[in-house]
């Protein structure tokens, strides 16, 4: 398995995770296989020692086969996204909050986020997140769910922009 890090922060009641790897990312909340419309939502896959605990606190975590390590079980989990998500994707040194609003269209930036991952520009095993174990208490004996509060996701850029980047930093050659 990849260098995933979690930690419990007992201040805050979250979980934080570092090098984490999102799976089946749908921010917009399209309808897809396990998917109903409008359920914003992402997989990821968590250490052993993580996945215990979060059993011990009746969240559901799915196991399968590792699809990297012959013979090793992986352990996935959902995290919900909702509008009070905090998302900031990383390109370089530039910071872009991204904005998840389903009232309003023309401010959720939901659809720019899952064609990033579509495209394969999102640096997996460098994304940072935060996430706490939530329970719908206007449903009795409901199962606790994971809510993210924080994601943070790395762009990788693509190499004609870190040229473009190198040459704008270098000194001009012609100015004497």
């Amino acid at each position: 398995m990849s260098n995933i890090t979690w930690n419990y922060d007992n201040e805050s009641g979250r979980y934080i995770i570092r090098n984490a790897r999102i799976l089946y990312a749908n921010f917009q909340g399209e309808a897809r296989g396990y998917n109903a419309a409008g359920k914003r939502n992402f997989k990821i896959i968590i250490p052993d020692d993580l996945a215990k605990e979060l059993k011990q606190r009746g969240v559901f975590v799915t196991e399968r086969e590792s699809r990297e390590f012959e013979g090793e079980t992986e352990y996935l989990i959902k995290i919900g996204v909702y509008d009070d998500a905090e998302i900031r994707m990383i390109s370089g040194r530039v910071i872009t909050p991204m904005a998840i609003d389903s009232r309003n269209p023309d401010n959720d930036d939901s659809k720019d986020i899952d064609g990033v991952f579509r495209s394969g520009h999102v640096r997996n095993g460098e994304i940072k997140l935060e996430f706490h174990v939530s329970v719908n208490t206007k449903v009795v004996g409901s199962s606790p769910y994971l809510r993210v509060d924080t994601v943070v996701i790395p762009i990788r850029k693509s190499r004609l922009l870190e040229e473009l980047e190198e040459f704008e930093n270098s000194e001009d050659p012609f100015d004497n």
